[in-house]
């Protein structure tokens, strides 16, 4: 009778988490987990295996966006460890986002099965391991990262983690290896959630390091710790041989996941800026900041005014996890908590401190970076992992209460803990979209778009009412289901000479062909380019004439930033604006007898600049908006930028200026900005 009830324990619990947090979400399958932009970029993943696998897609590895630029799977995650699930759903003859849809629902369920596996390895009942589990799959950070679906699939880190301190602890080959096995998997199944793993893996062996050679802080901490070259040498042969062929082979599986990151390392050279990382390291009231609940929800205190990229930062656990955890932790040190247990608590006590962001300063800087650790941006996700170590914490911290207690009361007190845990995840929103959305925003895309193209037809659409990345995506599945290249793109990166809001100025068709050609020269790239333009279908650039397209502009790259008095050389005006198309043409002067370069190979280019201004004259934002030259300025000369205009409420006037990012704004070296006002 007792396996009985451990048995359907678990099934019960992670149903009834299971149905109060995401379907009540997301309404069974009437909502979509995420928005019209990140979520349908891992839909559009996940479509393009499909449609590799069924002989519809050309590659798995360069993917049609931002044709014709190459690796572009590079630019984010790829999802090939999760996508079973959504082949299957596929198959089976569910439509792309209902499918997508399953996948997301079915993570839950994979990544309680794991924790629970995984809690049950450590030594914890039944009923406390069900618990971790639950905190694992369901804690507020999960419904708070729903957009980033990327991150979903953690079924890896539960069981590598524990093997790895199994392995440690005793120092069995096979441990070893189930390690590195689910290691390399969940590196599959999301870059980030791997990385993570990998980093938590190597605290935890620097934890047994440090408790090998230093009186332990805590007893019977001290373990003893065998360098890898010695400890091979004292495996009997076979186990040696099979250490070695299982490492080599997982090397070799994780090297070939690796080949498009490294080949957009090579031709590329992307990397992540210190400054992009450390808004995104957590600070300390990020630990407590959770906007999506109803509970903890304070979005007007002060202590959280101050954290950029807010929405990153939404780390709270929830009350009842953290006070299970800290129960856990002290009942651990009261009665001794298993060793692979310490070495999880001392790693996680590691990862928060030298990620830990205060005043702008943070040890992450030492190790931003080394290879991989430069390519990861949003570090506050790591959050997603830490619910594994908190729900062994609270596992202990459960089982503990109960052997302190009779059977009675202890079985009303844990469940008064199930009912409180589950109820504040279930009273936690969800970033989510209506399905009908995703479907009436390709169905529009797609009927501007000629049913007659040319077999080698690559497509290019405008930028249309916005969102910006929404329009992208659209054009994306557009060319997706039509087998068809397009220009348009989004992702984690961008190439190159790529402007992220055109609008509907064909310049940019200009600009990302020479900027390929820039990567990818050809013999005669005059020939190469004119084939490529006379490819390109425009939809949606009504005033533009392709056939002017055809001469390829003067284009060259700057090795150095320009000084200030050479940029005094330069003026602009706006000299009209668009209401139908809600553009403004801007012509730039170059009184200078040397050309303006429209591209910076040290990341300093120049670029057009604009904000809003009220019918007072006050800014209404600032000057984060951008667009890129098309061509270089001549010496003598002049040239017209299109910028396009999403006019806020209560706008008055557009105020122009220019940048050279990371060195100067022009009109803090004496040129004046210009303004208009608006139709």
């Amino acid at each position: 009778m007792k396996r009985l009830v451990n048995s359907l324990l678990p099934i019960f619990v992670f149903a009834l988490a299971f149905c109060l947090v995401p379907l009540r979400l997301y309404d069974g399958l009437s909502l979509m987990p995420g928005d019209i932009g990140d979520a349908r970029l891992n839909n559009y993943f996940l479509e393009n295996i499909f449609q590799f696998f069924s002989g519809q897609a050309p590659s798995l590895w360069h993917l049609t966006f931002f044709y014709p630029f190459p690796w572009v799977l590079g630019f984010s995650d790829n999802l090939f460890g999760s996508a079973p699930v959504y082949l299957v759903a596929r198959a089976a003859g569910a439509a792309s986002d209902t499918a997508f849809q399953i996948w997301f629902l079915v993570g839950y369920g994979v990544n309680f099965t794991a924790a629970y596996y995984a809690l049950r390895r450590l030594g914890g009942s039944a009923l406390a391991a069900s618990l971790g589990a639950v905190i694992f799959a369901f804690a507020l950070p999960t419904s708070a990262h729903a957009s980033h679906a990327q991150l979903h699939y953690r079924f890896g880190i539960p069981l590598a983690l524990v093997f790895f301190a199994e392995f440690l602890h005793q120092k069995s080959p096979r441990k070893l290896m189930a390690a590195c096995a689910w290691l390399v998997w969940q590196f599959y199944a999301g870059i980030y959630m791997g990385f993570f793993a990998l980093v938590f893996m190597a605290l935890m062996l620097l934890s047994q390091i440090y408790s090998s050679l230093s009186p332990p802080l805590i007893s019977g901490f001290r373990t003893q710790f065998s360098a890898p070259a010695k400890y091979l040498r004292s495996l009997p042969r076979r186990d040696r041989i099979a250490v070695l062929v299982c490492l080599i082979v997982l090397l070799a599986v994780l090297v070939l996941l690796f080949i498009p990151y490294l080949k957009v390392k090579a031709v590329y050279g992307t990397t992540r800026p210190w400054w992009e990382i450390s808004s995104m390291l957590p600070r300390p009231q990020s630990y407590f900041l959770s906007d999506g609940s109803w509970i903890w929800s304070s979005p007007t205190n002060a202590i959280f005014a101050a954290l950029p990229m807010r929405h990153e930062h939404q780390m709270f656990v929830g009350l009842v996890p953290l006070l299970l955890a800290v129960a856990g932790f002290v009942a651990g040190l009261r009665s001794g908590m298993p060793y692979v247990v310490k070495l999880m608590v001392s790693a996680m006590g590691l990862m928060i401190l030298i990620t830990l962001n205060i005043g702008g300063a943070s040890l992450w800087i030492l190790f931003h970076g080394l290879p991989l650790a430069s390519a990861i941006r949003a570090m506050t996700r790591f959050d997603q992992m830490l619910l594994f170590p908190v729900g062994v914490l609270a596992m202990i911290a459960l089982d503990a209460l109960r052997r302190r207690i009779s059977a009675g009361p202890a079985l009303a007190v844990s469940g008064a803990v199930f009912a409180a845990c589950i109820a504040e995840m279930a009273l936690h929103g969800s970033n989510s979209s209506q399905k009908a959305e995703w479907r009436s925003r390709i169905a529009v895309a797609e009927a501007s778009v000629p049913n007659d193209l040319p077999k080698d037809a690559i497509l290019f659409m405008a930028q249309r009412n916005g969102p910006i990345y929404a329009d992208e995506v659209d054009a994306m599945w557009v060319a997706l289901r039509r087998g068809i290249p397009t220009m348009n793109g989004y992702s984690g990166s961008m190439p190159p000479g790529a402007s992220w809001q055109f609008g509907a100025d064909c310049s940019e068709l200009v600009r990302r062909i020479r900027s390929y050609q820039s990567l990818q020269p050809a013999p005669d790239r005059e020939e190469q380019y004119r084939a490529l333009v006379n490819r390109v279908v425009l939809v949606g650039f009504d005033s533009c004439d392709q056939t002017q397209l055809a001469e390829r502009p003067p284009i060259s790259i700057a090795e150095r930033p320009y000084s200030a008095e050479e940029v005094a050389h330069l003026s602009y005006a706006i000299a009209r604006m668009n209401p139908t198309t809600a553009e403004a043409v801007v012509t730039i002067k170059n009184t200078a007898d040397f050309p303006f370069a429209v591209w910076s190979d040290i990341g300093r280019p120049l670029r057009m600049s604009w904000r809003y201004l009220d019918g007072l004259g006050q800014p209404m934002s600032g000057w984060e908006n951008r667009k890129d030259l098309s061509q270089d300025i001549p010496a003598n000369g002049e040239i017209q930028v299109v910028l396009p205009l999403q006019i806020p409420t209560g706008a008055a006037m557009l105020e122009v200026t220019m940048v050279q990012e990371l060195t100067f704004w022009l009109h803090d070296q004496g040129i004046p900005t210009v303004s208009a006002p608006l139709p």
